[in-house]
C-alpha cells in the first residue's frame, strides 16, 4: 500500500512524466524510496496521505505495475503505465477484448457502423475497449451497452471527472453495467491534448485487436493503429468512399497491410471466436418443444436455407400429413415458426 500512496504524490509531483517516473523507479528500486529521496522543498508540494485518501473518498483503485490485478495483457506492451487508476470493475477475460476508435467528427453512417459492430460483438462476447471520445467512441460504447455487454473506457485525464462532459451520463452508465472508467493520470490532472496521445496506446494495450472506423489523415486513431502494430495487436479497418477525408488515414491503413473488414463475422473469424447466435436458434434453445414432432420439424426447418412447403416438410420429416398440419399450427400460434408465400421459416430468421 505504501507503494501506491507514493507513486500517487510522484505522479501528481511530477505531472505523470513517464521518462521521469522510469528514472526515479530505476534509480532508487521502488517510487517509497524515490519519493524519501526527494528534497524537502520539493516534497512541500505533495502530501501523500492526503492525496491518497482523496483516491479512497472517490473509489478509486490504484493498480500499479507489479499488482497481480494489472491487466496481464496490458503489461506487456511498450511503455506500459506504472499504474492505472480505475473506477468500476475490469473485465477478466483479457483475450476476449477489442478496441474500436475512430474520428470525433464522425458522418452518421460511421457512428451507426460502430454501434452496430459494438452490439454484434458484444453479443459475441467480446469486451469493447475506447476512449469515451465524442463520435466514434460514444457511439461503441452504446453498442455494447444495448447489448448488455461490458465496456471499458481510457481517459486522458483523473478520473475525478468525466471528459467530455457531454458524456457524463454515458461514463455513468458504462459503470452501472460492470464497466469500468480507467486513466494513468491523478486525479486533478486535465485533459491535455498529448495526454490523449499516451492514452491511446493503453487502448490498444488493452486489446486483442483495433477496428478503426472513419480515420482522416491525422487522427488519433491512426495513433492508436501505430501503437496495436507495436504491441502486435491485429488492427482493423473499415473502408469508406474513396473521396471522403475521413477514411483518407484508413485507406493508408488498409494499403499498409491492415485487416480490411466490412462486417463482424470477418473480425470473430480471424480471433477465432465463434459467430453470436441468430435470433432462430435462441428462439429454438428457449423454446421447451412440447412433442416430438415440434423438435423434428423445427430442426428440419433449420437446416434448409430456403422456406419449406408443407409437402416437402412432410417429405422430409417422414411425419403423417395431419400431424405436420396440427404440428405447424401450434408452433404459428407460440411465434416459432412463419408462414410466407412460398413456405414455412424459422421465425426471424433472415432470408
Amino acid at each position: 500500500m505504501d507503494e501506491a500512496i507514493f507513486y500517487n504524490a510522484l505522479n501528481i509531483l511530477k505531472y505523470s512524466d513517464y521518462r521521469e517516473l522510469k528514472e526515479l523507479k530505476l534509480r532508487f528500486g521502488s517510487f517509497k524510496n524515490a519519493w524519501q529521496e526527494l528534497e524537502p522543498s520539493e516534497k512541500k508540494a505533495v502530501n501523500p496521505e492526503k492525496e491518497w485518501q482523496k483516491v479512497q473518498e472517490l473509489g478509486l483503485k490504484l493498480i500499479l505495475l507489479e499488482d497481480l490485478l494489472f491487466p496481464k495483457i496490458l503489461r506487456e506492451i511498450p511503455w506500459p503505465p506504472f499504474g492505472i487508476y480505475v473506477l468500476g470493475c475490469l473485465p477478466k477475460d483479457e483475450s476476449a477484448n477489442l478496441a474500436i476508435v475512430g474520428t470525433r467528427r464522425a458522418t452518421e453512417t460511421g457512428k451507426s457502423s460502430a454501434k452496430k459492430f459494438a452490439y454484434e460483438l458484444s453479443l459475441a462476447g467480446l469486451k469493447i475497449i475506447s476512449g469515451l471520445a465524442l463520435g466514434i467512441d460514444a457511439k461503441s460504447h452504446e453498442g455494447c451497452l444495448e447489448a448488455k455487454g461490458q465496456t471499458l473506457a481510457v481517459l486522458g485525464n483523473g478520473l475525478d471527472y468525466f471528459y467530455p462532459k457531454t458524456n457524463s451520463k454515458l461514463a455513468e452508465k458504462i459503470l452501472a453495467s460492470r464497466g469500468a472508467i480507467i486513466s494513468e493520470y491523478p486525479l486533478g490532472a486535465p485533459a491535455q491534448s498529448y495526454h490523449f496521445l499516451e492514452r491511446n496506446r493503453i487502448v490498444s494495450g488493452l486489446s486483442r485487436g483495433v477496428l478503426i472506423i472513419e480515420a482522416p489523415q491525422k487522427s488519433g486513431a491512426l495513433v492508436t493503429a501505430k501503437f496495436a502494430l507495436d504491441q502486435n495487436r491485429e488492427v482493423f479497418v473499415l473502408p469508406g468512399p474513396a473521396s471522403h477525408q475521413n477514411f483518407i488515414g484508413s485507406h493508408q491503413l488498409i494499403r499498409a497491410g491492415a485487416e480490411l473488414i466490412t462486417k463482424p463475422e470477418e473480425i470473430l473469424e480471424v480471433l477465432n471466436i465463434s459467430s453470436p447466435k441468430s435470433k432462430s436458434e435462441e428462439n429454438i434453445e428457449r423454446s421447451v418443444f412440447e412433442t416430438e414432432e415440434e423438435k423434428i420439424i423445427i430442426e428440419t426447418l433449420t437446416k434448409f436455407q430456403d422456406p419449406l412447403s408443407i409437402d416437402k416438410i412432410i417429405e422430409l420429416t417422414n411425419l403423417k400429413a395431419p400431424v405436420v398440419s396440427q404440428t405447424l399450427s401450434f408452433l404459428l400460434i407460440r411465434n416459432l415458426v412463419k408462414e410466407t408465400e412460398t413456405g414455412y421459416i424459422i421465425m426471424n430468421e433472415s432470408r
